[in-house]
């Protein structure tokens, strides 16, 4: 069982366990996650997950998906019913996605040299990815919170607001570490490009591919995905502040608020654009 036997950290609204030698990690990682758990009780209607954040080494990592690419699940039979996984340090899978970068926005990529220096001339995504532990305490609270998201890649655009509304509101000096890999990620055409000639790019391709199925999605594909969810969720933010969110909250708790017919971008659209936000339904209508 992921986690079971793992060092345990106290003083926090959940559960915090670690690898060996992960602590410092650890400690780093709970201190964003229990600020950010206070502020989403209070915005949210005071809904409180019963989760474990979990940081672990790749000797310890039990997931289809590569080390380093967090998760959140909410399994039967787990040390708590819900639970946050996150590395404690870089591995494969990081390298990779500053390698892609560095060859698909040469230019760009100054900027990811600049904000996560690894002191040896290359890029330590680190930073980036202890902020993405808010992200998957995102997913945490639409589980527990009983949104009914009728799509997996609505889950995904609501975890990323929960990213950004905190960090913008509550650590605006760490907006820079969010959203540098992001904007150069989405506004690299050449890896529009690759994805469009070699990968899965639709709204429709992800509910297919990514969970499963016939011709899985790769990883770095589903990055890609991830870089265009977090600059709309900036938008919604830029236009509506922290409102984005609940607004998003208030109009999926609860009985299911779109019928089967509307399960789809189209549909949804009219759905998103007037009751949780403009910018979100312009970006679907741009998303190609």
């Amino acid at each position: 069982m992921l986690g079971e036997g793992l060092a345990q950290l106290d003083g926090y609204p959940f559960e915090v366990r670690h690898s060996t030698g992960a602590q410092v990690r650890a400690q780093a990682v709970a201190e964003v996650a229990a600020d950010a758990y206070a502020y989403f009780r209070r915005l949210l209607g005071g809904v409180e997950p019963d989760i474990a954040l979990i940081v672990v080494d790749k000797e310890d990592w039990q997931s289809r998906q590569p080390y380093g690419l967090p998760f959140f699940n909410d399994d039967k039979d787990q040390i708590r019913p819900g639970i946050l996984v996150m590395p404690a340090r870089s591995g494969d899978f990081w390298a990779a996605m500053a390698d892609d970068l560095r060859q698909t926005s040469p230019g760009a990529f100054r900027r990811l040299l600049a904000t996560y220096p690894d002191g040896r001339g290359g890029v330590d995504l680190q930073p980036f990815f202890d902020l993405i532990t808010i992200h998957e305490l995102g997913h945490a609270f639409a589980a527990f919170g009983d949104l009914d998201l009728p799509t997996f890649w609505l889950g995904e655009i609501f975890a990323n607001l929960a990213l950004h509304v905190f960090v913008a509101t509550k650590r605006p000096s760490c907006l820079e570490t969010l959203e540098a890999l992001p904007m150069v990620g989405a506004g690299s055409r050449r890896l529009e490009a690759r994805m469009r000639a070699e990968g899965y790019t639709t709204l429709e391709d992800l509910e297919r591919h990514y969970t499963g199925g016939e011709n899985p999605m790769g990883p770095l594909n589903y990055v890609w995905y991830q870089y265009r969810w977090q600059r709309i969720a900036a938008e919604m933010f830029e236009a509506d502040g922290e409102e984005s969110l609940v607004r998003f909250w208030n109009c999926f708790r609860g009985p299911h608020r779109a019928t089967a017919g509307e399960v789809t971008p189209e549909g949804l659209r009219s759905l998103l654009g007037s009751e949780v936000s403009e910018t979100l339904g312009a970006a679907l209508d741009r998303w190609g």
